[in-house]
C-alpha cells in the first residue's frame, strides 16, 4: 500500500507541472470564451500566518453569513486547512444565511493549515497530529514506515490550538469561547480522539472523522478504556465519529477494521455512562476514505451548533 501511495503520489506531482500548460494553451485560443484571470476569489475568508512550537502555520478564518450571538460566534477548528477551507468556506457562507432550515448557527470556522499551495503537507501533519508512537512495530505497519509520517508532536500541537492561536483569535473576533469545536479527518481524526481522551475540557464538541485508530498498533484504543475511566464525572462534551461504509474499497480488510476500530471506541465511551457526554456514531453509505470529510461536513456544522450534539 505504502508503494503504491508513493507512485500516486508521483504522478500526481507529475501531473502538477503540465495542469497550468493545459490552462496556458485554452486561455490562448480565440473563440467564446474569454479568459479574465486565474484563481476563484471565495468571500469571507481572511488569510494569516502564525508561529508555534512546531513550526509555521497559514491560518484561515472565513466569517459566517449572520451577526455573531450575544456571547459570539462557536468556533469550529478544522484541521488540513488548506485542503478542506474552501469547502467549509461556501457551505458555512450558504448554509448559515437559512439558519433555521438548515439547522446550522452561524460560527466560525478557523482551518488551520501550512504555508504553500498543497492541500497537505504530509510531514508536518504526521508530526503534529501523532504523539510519540510506543510500538515496535511502527515502521513494519502500512505507511507508518514513510519518512514523512514522523510522529512525535501532537501536545504541543494541541497546546498551540487551545492556548495562543485561541487567545489571538479572541482578541480579534466575537467568539464564545466555551463553545469551541474541534474537527479532524484521518490522522486528523485521531487526533481529535487523542485530545478528547488526554485533555477533554479542551474543546467542547470533538469531531473525528475516518480516525486513524490503527496508527500505533491501535494504541489510542489499548489506552481508551483508562483513559475514559479517568474523565471528570461532571464533563459536558458531545462526539462525533463518523467513518465511510467503504473506506478503502481496494482494501476490504482495512475498511473493516477501520469501521471495527470506530464502533469498539464508540462502544468504550458509552459503557462508562458519563451523563454529561454525548456520543453520535455514523457509518456513511457509499462513502470512502477520501469522499468523507466532504459529505459530512453539513452534518459537522448541524453537530457544532446544536445542543446535546443532535445532528
Amino acid at each position: 500500500m505504502m508503494l503504491r501511495t508513493i507512485v500516486a503520489s508521483i504522478r500526481t506531482a507529475a501531473f502538477g507541472r503540465k495542469r497550468q500548460a493545459l490552462h496556458d494553451r485554452a486561455t490562448a485560443r480565440h473563440g467564446l470564451l474569454e479568459p479574465v484571470g486565474s484563481g476563484l476569489a471565495i468571500p469571507d475568508i481572511q488569510q494569516y500566518t502564525a508561529r508555534g512550537a512546531n513550526g509555521d502555520y497559514t491560518i484561515f478564518v472565513t466569517l459566517p453569513s449572520g451577526p455573531p450571538p450575544g456571547a459570539g460566534y462557536p468556533v469550529l477548528t478544522l484541521l488540513d486547512g488548506n485542503a478542506w477551507i474552501a469547502g467549509a468556506a461556501e457551505a458555512l457562507r450558504w448554509q448559515s444565511r437559512f439558519a433555521i432550515q438548515s439547522e446550522i448557527e452561524p460560527m466560525i470556522v478557523v482551518a488551520v493549515g501550512y504555508p504553500g499551495e498543497a492541500p497537505f503537507d504530509l510531514g508536518r501533519r504526521a508530526y503534529d497530529f501523532l504523539p510519540d508512537h510506543s510500538s515496535g512495530k511502527l515502521s513494519e505497519r502500512f505507511m507508518q514506515g514513510a519518512p514523512w509520517h514522523q510522529p512525535g508532536g501532537a501536545d504541543a500541537f494541541l497546546d498551540f490550538l487551545k492556548g495562543p492561536l485561541r487567545d489571538d483569535l479572541a482578541e480579534r473576533y466575537p467568539v464564545d469561547r466555551s463553545r469551541q469545536i474541534l474537527c479532524g479527518h484521518s490522522f486528523g481524526g485521531f487526533f481529535a480522539l487523542y485530545a478528547l481522551l488526554h485533555r477533554p475540557e479542551a474543546f467542547r464538541h470533538y469531531a473525528a472523522l475516518s480516525p486513524s485508530l490503527w496508527w500505533d498498533d491501535g494504541r489510542l484504543l489499548k489506552d481508551a478504556e483508562a483513559a475514559i475511566a479517568a474523565m471528570p464525572r461532571d464533563l459536558v462534551t458531545d462526539i462525533l465519529i463518523a467513518v465511510g461504509e467503504r473506506e478503502t474499497p481496494e482494501r476490504p480488510k482495512i475498511s473493516a477494521r477501520m469501521l471495527d476500530d470506530s464502533a469498539a471506541f464508540v462502544d468504550r465511551l458509552e459503557r462508562e455512562r458519563l451523563a454529561g457526554v454525548s456520543v453520535d456514531y455514523r457509518v456513511l453509505a457509499g462513502e470512502n476514505h477520501q469522499s468523507l470529510l466532504t459529505a459530512a461536513f453539513s452534518a459537522v456544522l448541524r453537530f457544532a451548533t446544536m445542543n446535546g450534539g443532535q445532528a
